[in-house]
């Protein structure tokens, strides 16, 4: 069973998938380690973008992606995963069982679950709240805490030994995990115990989730699937015009959906994810990642490390019917 990752190009990292990686470095990139690959980031609480990826890097931008400086890890694994409760508390997750805490900020970092075997790969991480956080990985690796860190329990999982590639909270609360083979897990209790949804019986793996306004969720992956899928479990297809991965999607500050993965591949909705067009982008590399700015452009993470994009105006508008 192949190593699967919510990040695009985490298994590749790994070597796992029997491709060779050189992160390229393009004009358009940031300079220094911020032309790396790169495989999550979040935006703080206090508009700080934070980035995580090969060889232990942490990145923060204080501008909005127009400059970058390095942030302290003392791990050189590849970091899969951040996530902050507000500009101070965050946690950062990777391979080699690395989960990493910081209440500054990121100033400094903490190793936690210092007994985790050296073989667990992390693939994603959630705040739930200062007390409470969800990591996740391959093999049906799930991790939880209610006391900030100080233990970690290891609940059943409904996904049993698929690999665990995204996770979501919802602003309701609830939470969702994009699982390898076509599976969702949800749970209503911060993670104490879990429920499988399948999207559809064949359903190829799934690696992104997004909350949408209508209180459904995108969840894509493999082969260009992707679904909206309702807190009563309803689940709603999504036409994708090209089977590629699809790894990342956000919302854009006028509201738009943009989704990413393959290189050269984006589709843009206008429509709530209901449907997609594809979107010209002047980046031909992998994308891990996407994060909406507050200008309306969008930062792609990935094999190019941290780049600026903007869109189009008015793209993902489909055509009047004749």
């Amino acid at each position: 069973m192949p190593l699967g990752s919510a990040r695009l190009l985490s298994a590749v990292l790994l070597g796992v998938t029997g491709l060779a990686l050189v992160p390229v470095r393009t004009a358009s990139a940031a300079p220094g380690a911020a032309r790396s690959l790169l495989l999550d980031g979040v935006v703080r609480a206090d508009g700080a973008i934070v980035a995580v990826g090969e060889r232990g890097a942490v990145l923060i931008s204080d501008d909005q992606a127009a400059s970058w400086r390095t942030l302290p890890s003392t791990v050189d694994a590849a970091l899969t995963g951040v996530t902050f409760v507000d500009a101070s508390l965050g946690w950062i997750c990777g391979h080699g069982g690395v989960l990493l805490h910081t209440q500054d900020g990121g100033r400094s970092w903490q190793r936690q679950l210092r007994d985790e075997p050296g073989d667990t790969v992390f693939l994603d991480v959630v705040a739930l709240s200062p007390q409470s956080a969800i990591a996740v990985g391959a093999f049906g690796t799930l991790r939880v805490t209610h006391d900030g860190g100080r233990s970690w329990e290891r609940p059943a999982s409904a996904g049993e030994d698929r690999h665990l590639n995204r996770i979501l909270l919802e602003r309701g609360g609830a939470v969702w995990i994009a699982v390898e083979g076509g599976l969702l897990m949800r749970s209503g209790d911060q993670g104490r115990t879990w429920q499988a949804v399948s999207v559809r019986e064949d359903a190829p793996s799934l690696y992104g989730l997004l909350e949408l306004p209508s209180s459904e969720v995108l969840v894509h992956g493999l082969r260009g699937h992707a679904w909206r899928v309702g807190r009563a479990e309803e689940v709603a297809a999504v036409d994708i015009e090209a089977p590629v991965m699809l790894a990342t999607s956000c919302r854009l500050a006028d509201g738009r959906v943009l989704l990413a993965g393959a290189a050269r591949w984006f589709f843009i909705s206008a429509d709530d994810a209901r449907t997609f067009t594809r979107a010209s982008l002047p980046l031909t590399t992998g994308v891990a990642e996407l994060l909406p700015l507050k200008d309306g452009r969008v930062l792609a993470l990935g094999e190019a490390g941290a780049t600026v994009l903007r869109l189009p105006a008015g793209s993902g508008t489909n055509p009047p019917s004749p």
